[in-house]
């Protein structure tokens, strides 16, 4: 079963989760963008980004290689990757996008999983549950490598995004949403995101 098939009554029923809508982060320290980013995002405003795959190589995949490049001794990006957590229980699919704080090349604990919005809608409750599917998927990954059991996510539709945090029987969903309006603080928030796994 693919992550994108689960609904927020089979995460319930087969995992004993509940979402529930809380501030994640109190303030955070903006990061600046590199020139290169700026650049890059600069040159898609004339852009018809219109499908989910074009936005997320044009937006989504730039600001995650950023905070890769500023943090590359540790963190590892991947994209489309197939997370094989429990294959009984449904979790086991591709994912949009992971990163990991690992110094191996190989996937190995995850921190974050990514999802692509469905219909540009980060709110998007089936999209919420696929982020949520994933992050427990990588709960369940991590507990077999004796590694972290608290998983972040997002939902992004490429210029807006709304983060969660899997946190024992509960998908903690953000109450605040950011954009590319202010890149520096969306960078802060992913920043403080790495760092908080020490």
């Amino acid at each position: 079963m693919a992550y994108r098939n689960f609904d927020w009554l089979k995460i319930e029923r087969d995992f004993g989760i509940l979402p529930k809508y809380q501030a994640l982060f109190g303030p955070v320290d903006s990061v600046k963008p590199s020139e290169r980013l700026v650049e890059e995002l600069a040159d898609t405003s004339d852009m018809a980004l219109t499908t989910e795959k074009l936005l997320s190589e044009a937006l989504v995949f730039p600001i995650l290689q950023e905070i890769r490049l500023k943090n590359r001794d540790y963190v590892r990006l991947f994209s489309g990757e197939t997370l094989k957590a429990d294959i009984k229980r449904g979790l086991n699919g591709e994912c949009d996008f992971i990163l990991t704080k690992s110094p191996q090349i190989a996937l190995t604990s995850p921190i974050i999983s990514l999802t692509e919005a469905k219909n540009g809608e980060v709110s998007d409750l089936d999209s919420l549950a696929q982020t949520t599917a994933q992050m427990i998927g990588a709960r369940v990954f991590n507990q077999k490598n004796n590694s972290h059991e608290i998983i972040h996510g997002a939902c992004t539709s490429g210029r807006e995004w709304l983060f969660l945090r899997l946190e024992k029987n509960h998908a903690l969903i953000d109450t605040r949403r950011y954009s590319l309006q202010n890149l520096p603080e969306l960078l802060g928030v992913l920043q403080y995101i790495i760092d908080f796994y020490e």
